[in-house]
């Protein structure tokens, strides 16, 4: 496999490069698949995106930079998704019962 990168044609075609990292992401992610749902909710969990932190949390800056690190990086993700209502939802509620284990 060779790993490719957009980093020169983002500084060239930056239109054309947020087209073609869309279009990755779909190919991925885009699917309509058991394994794609398992892997959407199991990183939405890891990376806490639809959790609050609780009152007694720590919550020093470096904690919650942390944190907000996390579910941006998910938010990456979630950004390129086109997903119905009802997937949202089944999305958060996968996500919130698989955090419930973790």
């Amino acid at each position: 496999m060779k790993w490719r990168n957009l980093s020169k044609s983002r500084q060239v075609l930056p239109a054309h490069t947020e087209v073609q990292l869309h279009a990755a992401y779909l190919e991925v992610f885009g699917k309509r698949s058991e394994a794609v749902e398992i892997v959407l909710a199991d990183l939405a969990a890891q990376t806490g995106f639809y959790m609050v932190e609780p009152p007694d949390a720590d919550l020093s800056l470096y904690q919650a930079g942390y944190s907000a690190g996390q579910r941006a990086a998910f938010g990456r993700l979630f950004h390129f998704l086109s997903l119905s209502d009802e997937q949202l939802r089944a999305l958060e509620e996968a996500a919130r019962k698989e955090a419930e284990h973790l």
